[in-house]
């Protein structure tokens, strides 16, 4: 498998973040070290260097949300917030020798293969062009923030941004603020807004299930014997890996377990907010179909004097107030919680296969890979993160060392036939992705709510459609009679 050109790249990632880097990590651990990742921010870690929101954090467990091979055995808290997350990435970086391979503020604009060579052709914004044999896109499903099209939002005077985009030079001291919308990011910096602003009206679509967060800190005694026995850690991990795995079984539709957790959820909730409250903010779906949010101060922010809570449609803005069907609101900044663009895998790259084929030509439908890893027609194209691999309930970091796994696999197998080429057949990829939607068809994300998981038509391009468990089985071995592996 020699470089097709000297000195070209083989392999060529986009992204830095958690599945870019451990992509990487993994390359050069198998002997692949021709590696380089191209990211367009300053820094790596992704999404956990974008999004620096007060109180950012992560609702999987440190322990669990960290590279198996690369174990952090001093986190402070059960639930890590953003600075030591990215910090732990930033470690692996040093850790295993990435720095060479990195090149920042580099925006992959569009890749075409070329079939003459079987490689690559990658172009930046800058207009350079480089040449690679794979091409692992490690972009995530996270990184485009969604701000919807209110009417009048760019006659709007006041300061405004996304959660993701935090800035933090508006001082909210004694101000009116405006949060539109109320996802996983709006649990978390909600309440610290609401303890700077002088008002905090949080816009809010539909309800969430709330479940209590119960983080607490490790306590020494702890955390010296994660570092002296690392088979404690091991074990721990084990532990809280198998505990939300299980969980997965709570998120049946209609299942005695769905019903059992509504129902303890309900009634945490209704120890926390009063009565007049129950209506607007405990929901009437099944907790499950939008993700269960974890905190343990947010909804007791709501009670707050000068929190509001507004369920009415946010129909426009003017120039200092955000307009309801019922009401004009004078605000002096808007925050939007609003999420992001979830669906639009790979957006805005413009990727090009066999034939000049668009991958986005190619998803008009909606998305679809095999093992969420390949795409028939994109030969030596590797996706990570991609359609159908995101969890409800357990780790991504453990679905994206799986594909990580299969694809090394994969490579391996190149390498032992002299294998130039290698492309998912069309046949395998469709009998996998219709087994797969068949069994989310009937999954508790497939119900009567409104949620990133799930496209306007109701298809279910995001989700894995079971345990990980059931993912590590599927992707234990790589299954070489689903490719076609040429010269």
């Amino acid at each position: 498998m020699n470089s097709v050109r000297s000195g070209s790249p083989r392999f060529i990632i986009v992204g830095a973040g958690m599945s870019g880097l451990c992509m990487a990590i993994r390359l050069k651990q198998a002997g692949f070290d021709n590696v380089t990742v191209l990211e367009s921010s300053d820094e790596v870690g992704g999404t956990w260097h974008k999004n620096t929101y007060p109180n950012a954090g992560c609702d999987i467990p440190s322990y669990l949300y960290c590279y198996s091979f690369a174990p952090n055995y001093d986190w402070s808290m059960k639930y890590a917030r953003q600075p030591e997350i990215l910090a732990y990435f930033r470690n692996c970086v040093e850790r295993f020798s990435l720095r060479p391979h990195l090149r920042f503020r580099t925006t992959v604009r569009a890749a075409t293969f070329d079939e003459d060579t079987a490689t690559w052709q990658v172009t930046t914004d800058a207009g350079d062009r480089l040449t690679a044999e794979f091409l692992v896109s490690a972009v995530g499903q996270l990184n485009r923030p969604n701000i919807p099209a209110i009417p009048g939002i760019e006659s709007f005077a006041g300061a405004s941004w996304h959660s993701a985009r935090w800035n933090h030079e508006f001082d909210l001291t004694d101000k009116t603020v405006a949060v539109i919308g109320n996802g996983a990011s709006a649990i978390q910096f909600v309440p610290e807004v609401a303890r700077q602003a002088g008002r905090t009206l949080v816009f809010q679509r539909t309800p969430s299930w709330i479940h209590p967060l119960h983080n607490y800190r490790y306590p020494h005694w702890a955390r010296w014997m994660f570092r002296t026995l690392p088979i404690c850690a091991r074990a721990h991990r084990s532990w809280i890996y198998l505990m939300c795995d299980m969980r997965v079984f709570a998120f049946r539709s209609g299942s005695k377990l769905n019903l059992e957790y509504a129902r303890w959820l309900r009634s945490r909730m209704r120890k926390v907010i009063p009565p007049e409250q129950w209506s607007t903010l405990i929901p009437d779906y099944a907790p499950g179909c939008k993700r269960v949010l974890l905190s343990s101060d947010y909804l007791q922010t709501l009670q707050r004097d000068d929190v509001d809570v507004i369920s009415d449609h946010v129909d426009r803005f003017d120039a200092d107030a955000v307009l309801t069907s019922n009401q004009r609101y004078p605000i002096d900044a808007a925050i939007f919680a609003t999420g992001f663009q979830a669906n639009a895998f790979l957006q805005p790259l413009d990727i090009r296969g066999r034939n000049g084929q668009s991958l986005d030509d190619a998803w008009a439908g909606r998305p679809k890979a095999y093992g969420g890893i390949a795409v028939a027609g994109f030969p030596n194209l590797f996706l990570l993160y991609g359609p159908n691999t995101n969890l409800g309930h357990n780790s991504i970091i453990f679905m994206v060392e799986r594909q990580v796994g299969y694809i090394t696999k994969c490579l391996r197998r190149m390498q032992n036939t002299g294998a130039r080429r290698i492309e998912v057949r069309k046949d395998a990829m469709e009998c996998y992705d219709r087994e797969i939607q068949q069994q989310l068809a009937s999954s508790i994300w497939a119900g009567d709510c409104t949620s990133w998981y799930k496209t306007a038509d109701g298809s279910i391009p995001n989700n894995w459609s079971g345990s990980a468990t059931a993912f590590w089985r599927r992707m234990k071995k790589a299954k070489h009679t689903d490719f076609e592996i040429s010269r």
